[in-house]
């Protein structure tokens, strides 16, 4: 006679949100804050090196907040998409660590993880919002913010972020993380364009950037609001708590059960076995002796079915329908500041996203680790380079002078092979998500110092704006530096390689 065994009580909420935070303690998404403290002290140097930290300047502490608009309006919510989208990946690549199939009430997994991430937001808010203000309070008391404005100016942003990012970890119960990363942009992105519009109550993704505005004293593009405007005068609690509540439809909405129409999976479920007498005979078999590898094939093999076939052809096709319709020489900076920094960054996140799942198989071949990082690193460079060349010719058929059209052929080709290989290594050598942070970091900065008068002194040490100096005093610098750098960075991606086989 046998007894059956009791059956283990189903986790409450508290086990399954003690579960959720042991799960993400030592991961990528726990350091991922880390990044807010990054922009925290860019963006602070930045407003040092105008020189309106100094006393004399006539700066007060409600300047101080202006200044805080970057943050609140696009790199706070896109680095909290960022967090959702990390978690996601993790999850997926671990295909949930086994706790998908644990007798667990869905919501509790869904609200613990919420808990989680959160918490995480609050922190990325506290150390990219606080950090400027605590560091320029130090150094002038005349521009020390208030102890509540300073509170109001992390908590505003972070309640305000809680509706998107319940609606991220929605989505990303259905979706991979690409998408979740997208709808994050798009959400935001649209929450910048409306947040002053009269109907803002109705617009959920305005309640995003809303109660920011009056806080910190500026409209959404950065300019300052207006001494007596209504919306200097609002009162930033209603979007605030509108878009924290945000969260609860969210939160309770059920998973949708997608169904599964890939061509890979129908296929590795409706292929019969082979049989024995289908198999060909070992011994009629020729003998085949493997001859020298083809590791350059085989590596551009791996990349052709990534989404690198149709975002190269789409991003010269975008500039070329954005040209027909505006000047092209007073546009060249929507491909140096902008399409050049943020196609590398995506080049090298496809590159090793392509090929990092397999790569301990691939350095475990007769080649190693070495050839296979070398044959990567210069397909991806090389795509840098033909893009930037044929994108200058795009410009010089609108009608930019030739004399203009070469030295942004050959800046855009050394730079945006440096910072491809940059992004490539990053990605390697740390993660994805700390390479993704980096390179929003780096843009944004660099579109502020290149776009702006700031240029004249910080364009030595912001190399993501150098593809937009085109004289030739400052290409003698920035083109053979970036030739060094990329040399420098091949020899760091085949050692990042090498550790990462025996890694993964």
């Amino acid at each position: 006679m046998t007894t059956a065994l009791p059956l283990s009580p189903v986790p409450g909420l508290p086990a399954t949100l003690r579960a959720e935070f042991a799960i993400w303690r030592r991961s990528a998404v726990t350091y991922l804050p880390l990044g807010g403290l990054a922009f925290g002290l860019v963006n602070t140097a930045l407003y040092v090196s105008t020189g309106s930290a100094q006393a004399g300047t006539g700066k007060t502490w409600h300047d101080v907040l202006g200044y805080q608009n970057l943050w609140a309006m696009f790199v706070g919510p896109m680095l909290t998409a960022l967090l959702v989208a990390t978690a996601t990946r993790v999850d997926d690549t671990a295909r949930g660590g086994s706790t998908w199939y644990r007798p667990v009430n869905p919501l509790y997994r869904h609200v613990s993880r919420f808990g989680v991430l959160a918490l995480r937001s609050l922190l990325l808010n506290v150390l990219g919002g606080a950090t400027p203000l605590l560091i320029v309070g130090l150094m002038n008391s005349a521009q020390r913010v208030p102890a509540d404005r300073a509170v109001e100016a992390v908590v505003v942003p972070w309640l305000s972020q809680l509706g998107m990012l319940a609606l991220l970890l929605w989505v990303a119960r259905q979706t991979p993380w690409s998408v979740v990363l997208g709808v994050g942009f798009a959400w935001t992105m649209l929450a910048v364009v409306n947040a002053e519009s009269a109907s803002w109550a109705a617009l959920p993704f305005t309640w995003l950037d809303r109660g920011a505005l009056p806080l910190i004293g500026t409209h959404a593009n950065g300019v300052a609001l207006e001494a007596h405007s209504a919306l200097a005068e609002a009162s930033p609690w209603p979007p605030t708590i509108l878009g924290a509540l945000l969260a609860v439809p969210f939160l309770l909405l059920p998973r949708l059960h997608l169904p599964r129409t890939t061509a890979q999976t129908a296929k590795h479920r409706t292929t019969p076995a082979r049989t024995a007498a289908a198999a060909p005979s070992v011994a009629a078999a020729p003998d085949i002796r493997p001859g020298t590898p083809r590791v350059l094939p085989a590596v551009a093999g791996m990349l052709r079915g990534t989404s690198l076939t149709w975002m190269c052809p789409a991003a010269v096709g975008l500039i070329a329908l954005w040209l027909s319709w505006h000047d092209p020489n007073v546009s060249i900076q929507l491909f140096t500041l902008l399409i050049l920094p943020i196609g590398t960054l995506v080049l090298g996140l496809v590159a090793w996203s392509a090929v990092g799942q397999g790569w301990r198989a691939v350095a475990a071949r007769s080649t190693g680790a070495a050839r296979p990082a070398l044959a990567l690193t210069g397909i991806t460079i090389g795509i840098a380079v033909v893009m930037s060349l044929v994108i200058a010719l795009v410009y010089l058929v609108a009608g930019i002078p030739a004399g203009h059209a070469w030295p942004l052929a050959v800046t855009g080709a050394a730079v945006g092979g440096m910072l491809t290989a940059f992004s490539l290594w990053l990605a390697i050598r740390t993660s994805q998500a700390v390479a993704v942070v980096v390179g929003i970091i780096g843009i944004l900065i660099g579109v502020l110092v290149g776009g702006t008068t700031m240029q004249q002194t910080l364009w030595p040490v912001i190399p993501y704006s150098w593809a937009n100096y085109l004289d030739l005093h400052r290409m003698s610098v920035t083109v053979p530096v970036s030739v060094a750098a990329i040399a420098l960075l091949t020899f760091g991606i085949t050692h990042a390689a090498r550790k990462a086989a025996g890694n993964s």
